[in-house]
């Protein structure tokens, strides 16, 4: 009977050490999927459309200002963006934020947002992998003190469009290397 026990014990504690072990073995490869994703973003190029404009707070505004020194000017400063889905939120199923350097500037307008997100399913970016773009910020003054900013992303106008044009702009890259 004894032995009964100790095998039954051995048992459960084997199987709470596998279970461990995988659990760890799962946590090491979303950390390495998550820095590789990071050191290479899908890269979107070639659109220069800036046809989306990111509707952000002037807190963020001010923020984004002041991270980058940005000056007003003519012409707009062209900086690289990411534009990454977030976890699964319970009132949206598809929130998609838009980083610049590590800083958040805000997030895709929630139709737009539930289309591009629909379009690049079964891709990487579904599970997190970021999509480098091109942003245009324009520094404007308010008044004689206070300046703001408006970003414009060099997206498609057609969200639904977007697998098509991430899927040709990975095999134009593929032929460069």
């Amino acid at each position: 009977m004894l032995i009964l026990v100790i095998i039954a014990v051995v048992i459960v504690l084997g199987i709470i050490f596998v279970k461990h072990v995988d659990q760890r073995r799962w946590q090491r490869y979303q950390f390495e999927r998550d820095m590789y994703f990071r050191q290479y973003p899908f890269q979107w190029k070639g659109l220069e459309q800036f046809g989306l404009v990111l509707n952000i707070n002037s807190h963020t505004q001010k923020k984004l200002i002041n991270e980058l020194m940005l000056r007003p000017r003519a012409s707009g400063y062209i900086k690289k963006a990411c534009v990454q889905r977030e976890p699964e939120c319970a009132n949206q199923h598809y929130a998609i934020k838009v980083t610049i350097q590590d800083l958040t500037i805000g997030y895709l307008e929630k139709k737009y947002a539930e289309s591009f997100g629909e379009s690049l399913d079964q891709t990487d970016f579904e599970i997190g992998r970021p999509i480098e773009i091109n942003a245009e910020i324009i520094i404007f003054e308010k008044d004689d003190i206070d300046v703001g900013c408006r970003v414009k992303l060099d997206l498609p106008r057609d969200p639904r469009a977007a697998r098509q044009y991430l899927i040709e702009n990975q095999q134009q890259q593929f032929q460069e290397k």
